[in-house]
């Protein structure tokens, strides 16, 4: 038996400090049109689209304990979502047929292990990242015409469909790489198509949940977990789909909350939140001297509560 629950006392606690210091939130919001990373601001939208909606299938569980995913390029080094991302347009200026879903329907193994590697850094699932790449050319083959324009055009700007018509979300779910219930993928691909004028949602999006926002949550006291679950998030046990599903729904609640009380654009409180996850609030060894939520966070004032997140290591769905 656990429980998960909300604690609206340290939500708000949390969303008072995003008020106060709303600027510094603001000024650290990640560069969308960077090319090192992202397609060039001139490329046409479908294939803009149809780089996102690759990227993102693909932009799940990078490293692994004592084998992390990191390389030095010719223009530098990079890790994790970084190096992939990274890649990503090395591939799209070099290869933009690559994209196209007929090619990635065909796609073997040894090109996504080609793509993706670089020295000893090489992604552990491979043979995953190829069913979610040839599953996603088929169907946008079958079922879009190959456009992905399309789905946007079908969705009427909505995220979440009603009686009569189906979201965006909905769309996207039929796709392999996009069937978690969190929805981390889905919403995450959503974030970078609308901070590109690509999308504008009639419907409030949630935050895409990955690890480092799972974290802070735990660490700031947002979400509340007991029971066996909090004994496996303490002693690193990894956890059942059922409590990774559960658990990561609580926090993605906890952040709408947030949100809500903070009035922060979801953009800007996801790319902090991320670089914070990346930089401050660190695995093992966060660096709270310099943290802006240091003196309002539970786990700073006890540290019984200075945990990592859960373990669940077996999944594509973040």
């Amino acid at each position: 038996m656990f429980l998960i629950g909300i604690d609206e006392r340290y939500v708000r606690e949390i969303s008072r400090i995003i008020v106060k210091y709303s600027g510094f939130f603001e000024s650290n919001t990640i560069d969308i049109f960077d090319t090192r990373y992202y397609p060039p601001p001139d490329l046409d939208n479908e294939s803009v689209l149809r780089y996102f909606l690759v990227m993102v299938a693909m932009d799940h569980r990078l490293s692994r304990p004592g084998k992390p995913y990191e390389a030095c390029l010719e223009d530098g080094c990079y890790h994790g979502a970084d190096l992939l991302y990274r890649l990503g347009v090395k591939m799209l200026l070099e290869n933009p047929s690559f994209f196209d879903p007929s090619y990635l329907r065909d796609i073997r193994v040894e090109q996504v292990i080609n793509w993706l590697s670089v020295s000893s850094a090489t992604p552990p699932d491979p043979y995953i990242r190829t069913m979610l790449l040839r599953d996603l050319g088929l169907k946008l083959l079958k079922l879009y015409n190959s456009s992905v324009e399309s789905i946007l055009e079908g969705s009427r700007g909505y995220l979440r469909g009603g009686y009569e018509h189906y979201g965006l979300l909905d769309y996207l779910r039929v796709f392999r790489a996009y069937e978690d219930p969190v929805e981390k993928k889905s919403l995450l691909f959503v974030k970078f198509i609308t901070a590109r004028k690509l999308f504008n949602p009639r419907d409030k999006p949630s935050i895409p949940v990955d690890n480092h926002l799972t974290r802070i949550a735990l660490r700031l006291g947002l979400v509340m977990v007991s029971g066996k679950l909090w004994d496996k998030i303490r002693s690193g046990l990894e956890v059942s789909t059922v409590e990774d599903i559960l658990l990561r729904f609580a926090v993605r609640e906890a952040y709408d909350q947030l949100i809500n009380y903070s009035g922060l654009d979801i953009r800007v409180l996801d790319d902090f939140l991320w670089n914070h996850g990346r930089r401050v609030c660190l695995k093992d060894k966060p660096i709270c001297d310099i943290c802006v939520f240091r003196e309002s966070c539970l786990a700073y004032r006890d540290r019984n509560f200075m945990v990592n997140e859960h373990v669940y290591y077996n999944t594509w769905y973040y």
